[in-house]
């Protein structure tokens, strides 16, 4: 059977997109014209924390309070972004549908809070040391 674009329930027809008597479609327009705005804004965070990890994780070799400390910002930074615009590949939306998708992504972006938790743990270790 066809199933929901929005929620992933089985579908009573192959011509149906969206749950009949359901606010599905609704949500479904409503995240896509979200994502649509707010795909460059995601990028351009990603890629800037991406690479403020990268730089701290080499910097944490030579001085690791810093290094763990600008690491948790990028990843706070970085699941603020992920909670806020919970964004992934299209082929996860034809796997999982957008509400599934929607709620694993948003699990990702608390465990990039506790990375986040973890470096600043570090950073305080080493600052003890």
């Amino acid at each position: 059977m066809k199933k929901c674009e929005y929620c992933g329930k089985e579908l009573e027809s192959y011509h149906l997109q969206y749950c009949k008597d359901s606010d599905c479609e609704e949500r479904a327009l409503s995240f896509y014209d979200s994502r649509r705005k707010n795909e460059k804004v995601f990028g351009i965070i990603n890629i800037i924390t991406i690479i403020a990890i990268m730089a701290g994780l080499f910097l944490a070799v030579f001085v690791p309070i810093i290094g763990n400390i600008i690491v948790a910002a990028a990843l706070v930074v970085m699941g603020i972004g992920v909670l806020a615009m919970p964004y992934a590949p299209e082929n996860f939306y034809q796997k999982y549908r957008i509400k599934k998708t929607t709620k694993m992504v948003r699990i990702f972006g608390v465990m990039l809070f506790v990375a986040a938790g973890i470096f600043s743990a570090l950073a305080v270790y080493y600052s003890l040391k």
